[in-house]
């Protein structure tokens, strides 16, 4: 498959031009051969947490429709962030998009920071066919969090589609991230960011293709742009084959020993000190 993952910069809180980059760049996705294109966390309207945004928001379903329409006309798949209603809850969301196929939305369940007094959070992870490979969704913040990727690969994924909008403080942990989860589960994963800014956020950029050995196949600086790889689904069978080079880290699992990971965090215990000097006052 061949993968194309979008870039957007200084993406303003305007949806008809949001849209109109999204089309110039679905069509030079198509251009390019490719079967799939992501785009980066709430490419249709911005990224923006301000009550223009929910506004954005309730408003985006015509903008939404013109995507669609473009999917089905170019004959390739997209994954697409927007923010949307669904009833009275505001979702960070995902689109799935695939020629004349129903659309597939997937509400971020791991909000971040202020993201939490603007959007309900999802409450499943998602993971499907997209464009031949079995995909499973990691949006933004998620990315920290090995649980969700390892139970999407546990479930089939292959391929890590993770739209993004990551603030510029945090590029250690996006370099990180971003090829350690694809690493541990012997997966692909394309990372499509926001970059530039947007109102007083600063964004990373340094949208990615990473391989199921951590190596970086294709990856933006800081400018608007799309980048494409192609994916072979014989190296992700090759590690799981036991290649000198890497490790099968899914078959070398011991789940009777991580029933801990699903738990809540202990408290930390509290002194003997800290008990009695509590009673005292």
């Amino acid at each position: 498959m061949r993968l194309a993952v979008v870039q957007l910069r200084d993406a303003p809180p305007d949806t008809a031009a949001n849209l109109a980059r999204c089309l110039r760049f679905l069509q030079e996705a198509a251009d390019r051969g490719a079967d799939l294109v992501v785009f980066p966390e709430m490419a249709l309207t911005g990224y923006y947490l301000d009550q223009e945004m929910a506004r954005r928001a309730a408003s985006v379903a015509p903008a939404f429709a013109r995507v669609r329409a473009a999917v089905d006309q170019l004959g390739l798949s997209a994954v697409v962030g927007l923010p949307l209603f669904q009833g009275e809850a505001l979702l960070n969301a995902v689109a799935v998009l695939r020629p004349e196929v129903e659309p597939e939305l997937y509400a971020k369940t791991h909000l971040f920071r202020r993201e939490k007094e603007w959007f309900t959070p999802g409450a499943r992870l998602w993971h499907g066919e997209v464009a031949g490979w079995h995909c499973g969704i990691l949006h933004c913040y998620e990315i920290g969090f090995p649980e969700i990727a390892r139970s999407l690969a546990l479930q089939g994924a292959r391929l890590f589609l993770a739209p993004a909008a990551f603030g510029r403080p945090r590029e250690l942990i996006w370099n990180t991230m971003t090829i350690a989860r694809a690493l541990e589960n012997t997966a692909y994963l394309a990372a499509a960011a926001q970059a530039g800014t947007s109102g007083n956020i600063s964004f990373l950029g340094h949208s990615r293709i990473v391989d199921p050995l951590g190596h970086i196949l294709a990856e933006a600086d800081e400018e608007e742009t799309l980048i494409v790889a192609d994916l072979d689904p014989d190296v992700i069978a090759s590690v799981r084959r036991g290649r000198s080079d890497a490790n099968d880290y899914l078959a070398d699992r011991r789940p009777e020993l991580y029933e801990p990971v699903t738990r809540p965090p202990a408290e930390p215990p509290r002194s003997a000190n800290s008990d009695s000097t509590a009673l005292a006052y």
